[in-house]
């Protein structure tokens, strides 16, 4: 079958926006499941594991996790476009595309109390980035004993997450005069690449801050199972943004689905007709 791949310029600005739109703000649509449709189900079944999700208001659930999503996908587009190959792959400026682009959305669109909530959990990733590199767990099965390290040693590591993000401050500065977006992209970029032992260990952090700001105290089972919704958070983001990569755009992915699903119908109507 033909691929339906879009040959237009990627542009941030509508990468964020097409990604808000189709996968947060969407209302119900007649092919798919709305956002809020599907919080609604992650929603009953966070209850189901575990009784002190019960009780919490819905528009707070819905508004806590589509800011936890928002700050995730933001991650996401920063380790999609990091090449540990290159020193600095890309103008300093792109990087600040993303996170320019979010707030003015938010903005924009009267959302801009997402943006405020969004330093919540922006917070919590430069905690766990300093817990990780003082205890440097970063990837470490839990059963495998950490290596004997002296004092000196751990005072190298912490200089040198210092003197890194006194570089990228330094460097994104000359980008920008907007210190909030600055100093969150710091962050995060202290965060990539975000492989799947770093996302684990993030994920329960921003499990603990959720719950948190919901006002519950779920028990292990409960956080396991909000974590693992987290982490489907984050894993459709990169999955959204490899379909735009290779697509062009979200909507062009979409057109290439229906085309195949519908070539799979028309066979199975074919073989039935036989």
């Amino acid at each position: 079958m033909k691929s339906s791949k879009s040959k237009r310029k990627l542009v941030t600005e509508d990468i964020c926006r097409e990604y808000y739109e189709s996968q947060l703000f969407r209302p119900t649509g007649n092919d798919e499941v709305s956002p809020s449709g599907f919080f609604a189900s992650a929603s009953i079944d966070l209850e189901s594991v575990d009784d002190s999700f019960k009780g919490i208001d819905f528009n707070t659930f819905l508004k806590e996790m589509i800011t936890v999503n928002i700050e995730l996908f933001g991650l996401a587009w920063l380790t999609h476009n990091y090449d540990a190959n290159q020193e600095l792959p890309k103008p300093e400026s792109f990087f600040l595309e993303e996170i320019t682009a979010t707030k003015q959305y938010l903005q924009d669109t009267g959302r801009g109390d997402y943006w405020e909530r969004m330093g919540f959990y922006n917070d919590v990733i430069a905690d766990t980035v300093a817990e990780q590199t003082i205890s440097e767990s970063w990837g470490r099965l839990r059963d495998i004993p950490k290596a004997i390290r002296d004092e000196d040693y751990e005072e190298v590591q912490e200089k040198f997450l210092i003197e890194e993000a006194k570089l990228l401050t330094d460097m994104l500065s000359k980008c920008t005069t907007d210190s909030e977006c600055r100093d969150r992209l710091v962050f995060r970029f202290l965060a990539v690449p975000c492989n799947i032992s770093e996302i684990t260990v993030l994920s329960q952090k921003l499990s603990l801050k959720l719950t948190e700001r919901l006002g519950c105290t779920p028990k292990q089972a409960g956080l396991f199972a909000l974590q693992k919704v987290i982490v489907g958070l984050y894993s459709n983001a990169v999955n959204y943004l490899d379909a735009v990569r290779q697509y062009g755009s979200y909507e062009a992915y979409k057109d290439t689905r229906r085309a195949l699903l519908q070539g799979l119908k028309r066979v199975a109507r074919e073989h039935h007709q036989k």
